[in-house]
């Protein structure tokens, strides 16, 4: 590949959480799996409870 560019990783965009409204804060790998924390990104007047 030539001239290749990299960027930081971007779990929230590589998992499609920003169109649920989600920003992945931390991560926890396993060896059969990984556990994504996350956070809303907008208030949601839809639910009331948290936001």
């Amino acid at each position: 590949m030539r001239d290749a560019t990299f960027c930081s990783p971007d779990l929230t965009t590589f998992c499609r959480l920003d169109g649920l409204g989600l920003v992945v804060t931390g991560q926890q790998l396993q060896p059969d799996h990984a556990v994504l924390e996350c956070r809303v990104s907008e208030a949601d007047d839809w639910c009331h409870s948290c936001g």
